[in-house]
């Protein structure tokens, strides 16, 4: 039986998804700048942005989830502790070795990292699909996106500070320990209950061809690949930005991903509140709108990369992002399926995800090429088409908002 959240429910989901994102951003984020720092070049710090193509791919492995349960632990609660599990033994494993000498090794091991990291995502989602009313689906999502900020901020931001002041091993030593916290929550947790008639009998790929043959769906689809664009350029250029400016890595981690990011955090907490006033639609707009305007200030920075300019830009950009992720997870579990929740989830989301990983790593690969304005100013005009499409939302997908304006 579906459950209403609680404070139990809550700290659980916050912990879980917060774990989902610090190791990725530390991998993602701190270790970009680090690198950055020691010479390495534009174009080959694209290729660390790639690891998030696992997010990508997930729906292919999505299947086996979904269909094997574990019945005395709990279906989806058994995946997501062999996942976690996992994800922490390696943490602990990558911090013995030298973030220079073997890079090679952290990369393979931070791919694997990927890979769980990924899993343990299209588990949570299908926990949260089965345990959580429909109409709290937004909360959840809320929950979502605001734990994603936080695993940025400590991953990224405060790994980066950490790393400056005790270095390699015990950074990731501390980023481990939060790791396991979460699976000690998640050992203690009773999961609901499956009922046989809503599990995934077999493994079906062909419902990922079935989900997008109506007309509403492909430009469903047509969506997914372009709200993405324009934030996740900026995110992607804004770290070798500020290092190509001269900013000390310590000073990127405080500004930009604890500051910064922290305008996200809470304007993620805020969200419920906007949508219910003004309704799904028009706070989709708005932030796509919003998206593509904070693009262009990343311009300003090249002008004035002072503290507080930096810190309005880099909080105009992600209080922008996180209404419209709160609101496009909503979407996209909405339309999902009782059998198959994380499978059909995560074939969105894919999407989602593979639009935002190709605009992040080609808009810093490229940048090396053609400059930094020249790909901000591309990102941008792109962004425009994702306003376009958001105006055409409540003729896209069914909007069962609780909101009073439609």
């Amino acid at each position: 039986m579906k459950k209403k959240l609680n404070i139990k429910d809550l700290s659980l989901l916050l912990s879980l998804y917060t774990s989902q994102y610090i190791g990725l951003a530390f991998f993602m984020q701190a270790l970009i700048g680090i690198l950055r720092q020691n010479g390495v070049s534009l174009e080959n710090l694209g290729i660390i942005y790639m690891l998030g193509l696992f997010w990508v791919f997930r729906f292919l492995w999505a299947p086996f989830i979904d269909k094997i349960e574990f019945k005395k632990i709990g279906h989806y609660k058994g995946w997501i502790i062999i996942f976690q599990f996992l994800m922490t033994i390696i943490l602990l494993v990558v911090s013995i070795f030298n973030v220079i000498n073997d890079l090679k090794t952290i990369i393979i091991l931070s791919i694997l990292f990927a890979f769980l990291s990924s899993s343990q995502s299209i588990a949570l989602d299908g926990f949260v699909y089965k345990s959580v009313f429909k109409k709290q689906r937004a909360i959840a999502m809320s929950i979502k996106t605001s734990s994603g900020f936080i695993g940025m901020v400590l991953g990224g931001g405060v790994g980066l500070i950490l790393y400056t002041h005790i270095g390699w091993m015990f950074t990731l030593i501390i980023v481990a320990t939060t790791m396991f916290i979460a699976l000690i929550q998640m050992l203690f947790y009773k999961e609901t209950k499956t009922k046989k008639e809503n599990i995934q009998k077999s493994i079906d790929y062909k419902q990922y061809i079935n989900f997008w043959k109506s007309k509403k769906k492909l430009q469903w689809l047509i969506l997914l690949l372009l709200y993405p664009a324009s934030i996740s350029a900026a995110y992607g250029m804004s770290t070798p930005i500020l290092v190509d400016l001269g900013w000390s890595l310590d000073k990127i981690g405080f500004i930009v991903h604890i500051v910064g990011y922290s305008i996200g955090i809470l304007a993620s907490f805020t969200s419920s509140w906007f949508i219910k006033k003004f309704g799904k639609k028009y706070i989709l707009i708005g932030a796509a709108i919003g998206q593509t305007l904070g693009t262009l200030l990343l311009l300003v920075l090249f002008h004035d990369s002072s503290n507080l300019t930096t810190i309005l830009v880099i909080g105009f950009i992600f209080s922008s992002y996180t209404p419209s992720m709160v609101i496009m997870s909503t979407f996209m579990m909405n339309q999902s399926s009782q059998k198959s929740p994380a499978s059909q989830f995560a074939i969105q989301h894919s999407i989602f995800s593979f639009s935002g990983i190709i605009f992040s790593s080609l808009s810093v690969s490229l940048s090396g090429i053609f400059g930094y304005e020249n790909i901000i100013l591309t990102c941008s005009f792109i962004g425009l088409f994702a306003v376009y499409m958001s105006t055409k939302i409540d003729k896209i997908v069914n909007i069962n908002t609780y909101s009073i304006k439609k």
